[in-house]
């Protein structure tokens, strides 16, 4: 059995260069030595080997705590242990896989390299005793998580709001991890509501926090960020990964295709939730985000959920779903919602150089950055390939680190750079020109990849000018079509129309408005004539009588039509209808080719759309309850009462509903308030009974 010796930092004081490079050498043969092994022996060596489980527990801790101290080649080979671990049998318990050391795996190369994590994870847990591990570790932080609000007393102290980030990372790190893991993800189905009510409750706390000292603002950000990335795993997890679809780990604003097979029933558990997460953040006025905001708005601000709800309506539905439209008009409104004045995180980011500097030196710059940091990453779990090896393999492989890291550790290079020199050094960097025309990413460009992936699937869509409409499209001024513009019809500010004087002589408004001035005063005696008198004189004959034979005169009166709700007129049946089976309403082709919505259709006149729409705003109606007792409290199955208690009950009732007389004062007060209902404004009808009474003129 191998003896590994505890750990200790390069930088340890007390301990000289020499010394600790005989520890590294000793560290790094036992390693090679146990990675050698014949699989029985490998698993016999780390189930019972407890020097080894302590010496990868101090690895794992000291890589959390500073990433700066730890050998690259001692991370790579413990990852390369777990690797192993994923691939063969374990029949026992392993002091590998327990609950701690799975914890750290997971935060320490879930960013690096999350789509192996995943994978190494999924199949470890395919053990009872390590997916009892995860279940006992994950239960344990949502309790504290859910706990938390209550923990944290404002002003809340640094020291306080860096343990509840570890707490909040160790979460993420580990629902990200269990991503395709199905007990996990079926076991805490109703995580959302814990992070919901977590985060409604922490944002005061970390608020006066903020205001008594600025310079818990990087924690208290950290703090939200992390549990909304918690958030958006759970989402991934329930809505997404359903859908057929995950966040990309290179840019979590944009959404990857998977190949699993795609359940389209999660469209309605997305709307139902969603819906809800709005409805009971509280978004009745403008919030900042990652400062005052809830939840779903942040979690729309950092994770473009409308953009990512766009993409799947467009490339699995066509763009003609009506939940995920509906879906996108809400998650716009929280969107716009946002004050966006600066969040608590603005002081992470790294303060732009004062110096003016051209776009193009820009995306170099930015490019040469991006490059050197992906082989920093794979340079860490290889530090004995070259940067030049390396740097050919990132462009072989589109700068995908993951891809290039299981390439490295299958041996399974493109043939392109297999043959390669793997100590080849870095060549130099290439002048901007050439650079910018290899660029095809930028990291944070997010909305420069996802036109590019859209492109990518609609190449025939047309481009946004072409399809724009609007009244200014190609005119003298439209840049987008036109190479120049006549910059001496441009005004800046208000145009010198000269004194007041040349301003009163010009007539050239009157000369082109003559016609229409004209019209407008012949237009003030073509008024509606008021006949109120021109009868003065009749028999009080009604002017429909006078011409004509009187029954054809009557014809021509049609008895005024009123539009009356079909939901209002068939409330009964459809209330019944609803109660008894709600499926009969969902918006799906199943519920409106049967044969009860087509009887529905046919005994109430309504469309589909009708049916569905009453039942959507029933089941939002706040008269809901009483609709349901009119109809469904009497259902004829009560005694009936006698008639002598029927006859007392409304005698009863007559009693309550009389009134008391009304005084004179009062009724000639309420005269005078309502004259127009009593006074000469019915003048010409009274006029006309009072004729009719006399009889016609003698002739």
């Amino acid at each position: 059995m191998l003896d590994f010796i505890p750990y200790i930092a390069e930088n340890t004081e007390g301990i000289d260069i020499s010394t600790w490079k005989i520890a590294l050498d000793a560290w790094t043969s036992n390693l090679t030595e146990l990675l050698n092994m014949e699989d029985a022996i490998f698993v016999k060596e780390t189930t019972s080997n407890k020097s080894l489980s302590l010496f990868v527990e101090q690895i794992l801790n000291e890589q959390m705590d500073n990433t700066t101290t730890v050998n690259s080649k001692l991370i790579k080979d413990v990852f390369l242990i777990y690797y192993r671990l994923a691939s063969v049998n374990i029949s026992h318990v392993n002091l590998l896989l327990d609950a701690d050391k799975l914890s750290s795996f997971a935060v320490v190369y879930g960013e690096s390299n999350a789509i192996e994590v995943r994978r190494i994870i999924a199949q470890l847990a395919q053990e009872e005793y390590v997916e009892k591990e995860l279940l006992s570790v994950i239960g344990t932080l949502v309790d504290a998580v859910q706990s938390m609000p209550n923990l944290l007393v404002a002003p809340a102290s640094i020291e306080m709001l860096d343990r509840a980030y570890v707490l909040v990372r160790v979460l993420d790190a580990l629902l990200s991890a269990t991503l395709y893991v199905e007990v996990i993800q079926s076991f805490f189905d109703a995580l959302d509501s814990v992070l919901i009510d977590c985060y409604k409750d922490v944002i005061p706390v970390l608020k006066k926090t903020v205001d008594y000292d600025f310079d818990a603002a990087p924690y208290a950000f950290l703090v939200k960020k992390s549990l909304v990335s918690a958030f958006n795993s759970y989402a991934d997890s329930h809505f997404f990964k359903p859908l057929g679809y995950i966040s990309s780990i290179k840019n979590h604003g944009i959404l990857k295709k998977l190949s699993d097979p795609v359940d389209i029933s999660a469209i309605d558990l997305l709307s139902k939730k969603v819906l809800e997460y709005i409805e009971k953040s509280g978004l009745e006025t403008s919030k900042n985000a990652f400062v005052d905001g809830p939840l779903i708005l942040d979690w729309e601000v950092e994770y473009r959920i409308t953009r990512k709800l766009d993409w799947i309506n467009k490339n699995s539905f066509g763009g003609d779903d009506e939940r995920i439209e509906f879906l996108m008009l809400s998650m716009e409104q929280v969107r716009d919602s946002n004050i966006g004045t600066g969040s608590w995180g603005d002081s992470l980011q790294t303060q732009e150089s004062s110096q003016e500097i051209s776009n193009q030196q820009k995306q170099t710059i930015y490019q040469n950055v991006e490059r050197t940091s992906k082989i920093s990453q794979v340079h860490d779990l290889f530090p004995d390939f070259g940067d030049g090896f390396i740097e050919a393999c990132l462009e072989a492989n589109e700068d995908d680190v993951e891809v290039v890291v299981m390439q490295l550790l299958e041996d399974s290079l493109p043939a392109s750079v297999r043959g390669l020199d793997r100590k080849m050094e870095r060549k130099p960097l290439p002048d901007a020109a050439t650079t910018v025309s290899q660029l095809t990413h930028l990291e944070g460009e997010a909305e420069a990849v996802y036109l590019e992936a859209e492109a990518r699937e609609n190449p025939n869509e047309e481009s946004v000018l072409k399809s724009r409409r609007n009244i200014y499209d190609n005119d003298e001024f439209d840049i987008f079509n036109r190479r120049s513009v006549d910059t001496s019809k441009v005004y800046a500010g208000k145009k010198d129309k000269g004194n007041a004087d040349s301003l009163l002589d010009d007539k050239s408004f009157i000369q082109s408005e003559k016609k229409n001035v004209l019209q407008r005063v012949v237009d003030m005696y073509d008024d509606d004539y008021d006949d109120t008198y021109d009868d003065i004189n009749d028999a009080g004959v009604p002017s429909t009588l006078e011409n004509g034979d009187g029954d054809a005169a009557l014809d021509v009166v049609r008895k005024k039509q009123e539009v009356v709700d079909p939901g209002i007129e068939n409330e009964s049946l459809l209330v019944h209808s609803f109660v008894d089976n709600p499926e009969l309403f969902a918006r799906n082709s199943t519920a409106r080719k049967s044969t009860k919505r087509a009887e529905l259709r046919k005994r109430t006149a309504m469309s589909d759309e009708q049916l569905e729409g009453w039942a959507i705003m029933f089941t939002r109606n706040p008269r809901k309850n009483r609709i349901l007792d009119k109809y469904m409290l009497f259902d004829g199955n009560q005694t009936q009462v006698s008639e002598d208690v029927s006859q007392a009950q409304k005698q009863a009732l007559k009693k309550e509903n009389k009134r008391p007389p009304v005084s004179e004062a009062k009724d000639r007060s309420y005269k005078d308030k309502n004259k127009a209902r009593f006074g000469n404004h019915n003048r010409k009808a009274q006029r006309d009974k009072k004729v009719a009474k006399a009889g016609p003129p003698p002739s």
